[in-house]
C-alpha cells in the first residue's frame, strides 16, 4: 500500500503547476487535500482539508488532483499536502 501511495504522490507532483500570477504575487503555502478514487481511476470526491490561505492556490491544487488522473484504484480516501514554495 505504501508503494502505491508513493506512486500516486509522484503522479500528482508531475501534474502540479505553480501559476506565474501566483508566483509574481508572492503566494506560498501548503494545501491539504482529501480525495477518493473511483473504480475507473477518476477522482470522485475532492475537498480542501486545510487551505493555503490563498483561494487561487487551493483551486490550482484541486485542479492538479483532477488533472493527474487516472489513478490506480485504492480503497478509502487519500490525504495529501501540496506545497507551493518560491525559490529564494
Amino acid at each position: 500500500m505504501a508503494d502505491l501511495l508513493r506512486a500516486i504522490r509522484r503522479q500528482i507532483e508531475r501534474a502540479k503547476i505553480y501559476p506565474d500570477a501566483a508566483r509574481r504575487a508572492g503566494m506560498e503555502g501548503t494545501v491539504e487535500l482529501r480525495f477518493r478514487i473511483g473504480r475507473d481511476g477518476t477522482v470522485e470526491v475532492l475537498e480542501v482539508v486545510r487551505s493555503s490561505g490563498y483561494p487561487e492556490l487551493d483551486e490550482i491544487a484541486m485542479q492538479t488532483i483532477r488533472r493527474a488522473a487516472p489513478y490506480p484504484t485504492v480503497s478509502g480516501r487519500i490525504r495529501i499536502p501540496l506545497s507551493y514554495k518560491l525559490d529564494r
